[in-house]
This record gives structure tokens, sequence and C-alpha cells, in this order.
């Protein structure tokens, strides 16, 4: 479990940093995410970038509970699936924290969690707004990056 846990740990800080210096993340003007779509869009002023998105759970911080996406009515089901691995990888494996919710947690133990989850979920990318009392984690893939003069890339970040 540790080793998991170390390998989520750096892939986050991985794909964090490349996407950071590839497109921005963290920077944009406004974000939104559309349940409906399984999108998140990051606007700035000149393009736009957007992902499929999975919501793998909250953490408030005003009473140190994190809420796995899969245990809140609010997430539409289809943005619960990695969220859902990490369950069943908590019951095949007896760890209680990722079959259990709501959890009272700190903030490491919470990002503990969602460093395992992005591990198991084979993740590429992880945005968490904090507007400091509420934090959601949420990941995402490939993004389609549409600059402003018309031209549309994608990105993906890898583990080396």
């Amino acid at each position: 479990m540790d080793t998991l846990l170390l390998q989520g740990r750096e892939l986050i800080a991985q794909t964090t940093q490349a996407h950071s210096d590839r497109w921005g993340l963290g920077t944009a003007q406004r974000w939104v995410l559309n349940q409906d779509e399984g999108r998140i869009t990051w606007s700035f002023p000149d393009r736009i970038v957007s992902a499929d998105a999975q919501i793998l759970g909250s953490w408030n911080g005003t009473v140190n509970s994190f809420a796995w996406s899969w245990d809140n009515d609010s997430i539409q089901d289809k943005l619960c699936v990695t969220a859902a691995q990490a369950r069943a990888f908590g019951v095949e494996n007896d760890v209680v924290a990722l079959t259990s919710s709501p959890l009272n947690l700190d903030e490491s133990q919470a990002r503990d969690l969602v460093a395992l989850a992005f591990r198991l979920g084979d993740c590429t990318g992880l945005y968490h707004p904090y507007d400091g009392k509420l934090a959601t984690y949420i990941t995402f893939g490939a993004v389609t990056i549409e600059e402003a003069g018309g031209r549309t890339s994608t990105f993906e970040a890898t583990a080396p």
C-alpha cells in the first residue's frame, strides 16, 4: 500500500507540473464541470482547454470530512467510475478508508486517499479547486486545447 501511495503522490506531482507547463493548469480565469457531458473546461484569455473528467471526492476543511464521490447523491454515477475502482480495490484488499464515506480526515490524509485513487485509476491529471473550506478532487484525461486563432491540439501527461 505504501508503494501505491508513493507512486500516486509522485504521479500527481509529475502530471500537475506537465499540465501547468503545457497549458497553464491552475491559472485559468474560470472553470466549469459539466456533469451531463462529463467534461471539465478551463477558460483563458487566449484559449479554452477541456477534458473528460471524473470526481474522486471532496474534503470539507471546516469539519475535516472527506466524502467519496460514490457517496454523494449530487454527483452523477458516470463521474464516479474512478472512485468506484478505488472502492473495489479497497473491498478486495480490506482497505476501510477506500470503502467508507464520509471519513473524518485532515487535508493531508484526504490527499493520501486521492493519491491512492489517482494511482489505482491510472489517472493523468488532477484538478482540486479549494475555496478555503471545500476542496473537490477532479481527475481528467487527455486535454483538448483550442487556441484563439482556431488551432486545436491535444495533450496528455504521462509518467516518465
